[in-house]
């Protein structure tokens, strides 16, 4: 079952459902940056303008208009007046019998997709189900034995005094193999499994291979705390850094980046908020915002070429997000031209690994 919206899909086939299904061509583009379809047709049919109309108080839906909303899974958010304020302004509320109405005529263009597909030919099925698989299906998640880790340096004693830790779950030696075989990865354990002694038993072992400098695990504020205690009691040699809220008041901030520049800890252990406030190096917001600029400019390139079959709104959107980041650019540019001062940001602290 494929669903009226998948971005995999080619538009031409959601081209051809929607010419089918309002008697008339109907031509559909998508938008790979702004994740965004457009549309056009070559003439408001009946289909367009009465079967699939859905009229509000203040703006009425036709057709084109719920097709989009199909497309990306979304519903108008229609409102009526119920009067008027005593300055004569209309007191607005939802229109719920409007937005359930836009819904079912939603709900009854995706579902037509799937009834549609059904009735095409089987090389065309084939042909689209082969397009998946080789999408999706196409890879066989790999398997990780850790077993044989033996983990220099954890004290496995001292876990057991404070958190009653007895040995190492093969689940968790699996997992810090996995992350040290693809530099990284995702653990997505169960709570309770042990995913904080996993984050500090890898960021040692990174550190003690080699693999990384200056490993960094980041918390959220409740257990932040929890995390370096764990750290601290797994591995009491361990040369941690953790960032109290004391260290990132205004007044102790540059020393503390001083602090994590100019040693070589094992591990530097933070807050989400703290990590925030850590400054980017202009140049690399430079480099991030000219990336992003730079595949603005391409699908603007792209969408130019297809004329007519383009919405006006699409290309204007794309053009002010141009406009903005042009402007960033050039604020980002003076500001390096401009620059006295000597502060720490992030490229500088050596940090070359992330455990969120």
């Amino acid at each position: 079952d494929f669903n009226f919206g998948e971005r995999w899909i080619p538009t031409g086939v959601y081209s051809a459902y929607m010419s089918h299904l309002f008697n008339t061509q109907v031509s559909i583009v998508y938008s790979d940056s702004m994740d965004e379809y457009s549309a056009k047709c070559s003439m408001k049919t009946m289909a367009i303008t009465d079967e699939y109309m859905v009229k509000g108080y203040y703006r009425h839906y036709d057709g084109m208009s719920l097709m989009k909303h199909a497309l990306h899974n979304t519903c108008p958010d229609m409102m009526k007046s119920i009067g008027e304020d005593e300055h004569g302004n209309d007191i607005k509320v939802r229109d719920s019998e409007g937005i359930q109405l836009a819904n079912a005529k939603i709900d009854e263009i995706r579902n037509g997709f799937s009834e549609w597909l059904e009735e095409q030919s089987d090389s065309f099925k084939e042909r689209l189900t082969t397009m998946y698989n080789r999408k999706f299906n196409c890879f066989v998640r790999p398997k990780y034995d850790g077993s044989h880790q033996t983990f220099p340096g954890l004290d496995l004693k001292a876990l057991g005094g404070k958190y009653g830790v007895k040995s190492v779950y093969p689940s968790q030696k699996d997992c810090v193999w996995m992350l040290l075989q693809n530099g990284g990865g995702i653990c997505d354990h169960e709570v309770g499994t042990g995913k904080t002694l996993i984050m500090c038993m890898a960021a040692h072992e990174m550190k003690r291979l080699g693999m990384a400098h200056k490993p960094m695990i980041i918390g959220l504020k409740a257990n932040v705390a929890e995390i370096a205690a764990t750290y601290q009691t797994a591995y009491p040699n361990a040369r941690i850094l953790y960032a109290s809220e004391k260290d990132f008041s205004t007044k102790n901030r540059v020393s503390f980046f001083n602090n994590i520049k100019n040693n070589d800890y094992d591990c530097v252990i933070m807050s989400h908020d703290q990590f925030g406030k850590i400054p980017q190096s202009p140049e690399l917001q430079r480099q991030i915002l000219q990336a992003e600029l730079d595949t603005v400019e391409e699908n603007l390139e792209v969408i130019r070429t297809q004329g007519k079959d383009v919405s006006r709104g699409m290309l204007k959107g794309l053009e002010k997000r141009k406009q903005n980041l042009e402007v960033k650019l050039q604020k980002i540019a003076y500001s390096i031209e401009q620059r006295t001062d000597d502060v720490v940001d992030f490229r500088m602290m050596g940090i070359d690994h992330l455990f969120v």
